[in-house]
């Protein structure tokens, strides 16, 4: 309840960060978010969510026990980067094509 309509800068770089909750705050498919960094942990699945970061570039979703990846991550038209190695990943949605070939 911050009223952030935008990401603080540098928040990503808090390496003892264990929760961060952005309930009831401003923040929208206008995000500024560009870059997000979510290696290392232990999620199965994204949000949908995720297709709501339009400007998003960069995702590094390295090392966690992803066992899919959500059809909106291709509504990431913006994205160049995306880092997804040491998942348990079988299958890319089709919908991450559409991102590419953009």
């Amino acid at each position: 309840m911050n009223r952030l309509n935008t990401l603080p800068r540098g928040f990503s770089s808090l390496p003892a960060l264990e929760v961060l909750d952005l309930t009831y705050n401003n923040l929208n498919e206008n995000s500024t978010l560009c870059a997000l960094y979510l290696s290392d942990n232990d999620f199965e699945i994204l949000p949908p969510d995720i297709g709501k970061f339009t400007k998003l570039q960069t995702l590094n979703n390295r090392d966690n026990n992803l066992i899919s990846l959500p059809k909106e991550i291709g509504e990431l038209t913006q994205l160049k980067e995306l880092h997804i190695q040491g998942n348990r990943l079988a299958a890319l949605p089709p919908e991450l094509g559409k991102v590419a070939d953009e």
